[in-house]
This record gives C-alpha cells, structure tokens and sequence, in this order.
C-alpha cells in the first residue's frame, strides 16, 4: 500500500486524478497498489502529469481539498509514490519517469 505522510496527500493526488479526468490513475490511488511495471510506469507518469498541471495552472488558483500550495503536496507526494515504488521493486519505473520529466 502506499503511504503517505498524511491523509491530505491522498486527497490531493485524488483531487489531481479527477481534474485530469484519469480514471486509471483514481484506480490505482484507491486501490492503493500497483501490481505490475506497466502500472508503476503509468502511476509514475501521471505523477509527472500532475506536476505540469499544477505548475501550468498555479496562477489559476488551483482549489485544493486541503490547506498548502499544490507544490508543497506535489514533494510530499513526490516522497511518498517515489518510495512505495522503489519499496515495492518499481525504482527502475520511477527514475526512467523522473529523467523523462
């Protein structure tokens, strides 16, 4: 299972999924796993996603669910997904993302 700092982590990467209307990524937030390299690299690739849209859409106010900027949430989240995909075996999933990014 992911895990996360805390609980507005999750809300936000929620938040994130239905403003980006990925239902694969919603998926995959609430089950909480990723089972496969295809799925580790589609989550990897929508945490990138994410990033771009709160960095594209930071003048437009984002309305998070939670106090913080969408930056400060998007480093959480960055330690929380990175280390459960390293953890569960991803890390080579991950880091290909972080240098497409």
């Amino acid at each position: 299972m992911i895990e996360y700092q805390c609980n507005e982590e999750r809300l936000v990467f929620l938040y994130f999924a239905d403003l980006l209307n990925d239902m694969k990524a919603r998926e995959l937030i609430d089950n909480g796993l990723v089972s496969s390299r295809e799925d580790a690299t589609y989550l990897s690739k929508f945490f990138w996603r994410m990033v771009d849209e709160s960095a594209n859409n930071i003048t437009l106010n984002i309305k998070l669910p939670c106090e913080g900027s969408p930056q400060y949430w998007t480093e959480k989240l960055y330690n929380s997904v990175g280390g459960y995909l390293e953890k569960a075996g991803y890390e080579n999933e991950w880091n290909t993302e972080i240098d497409n990014a």
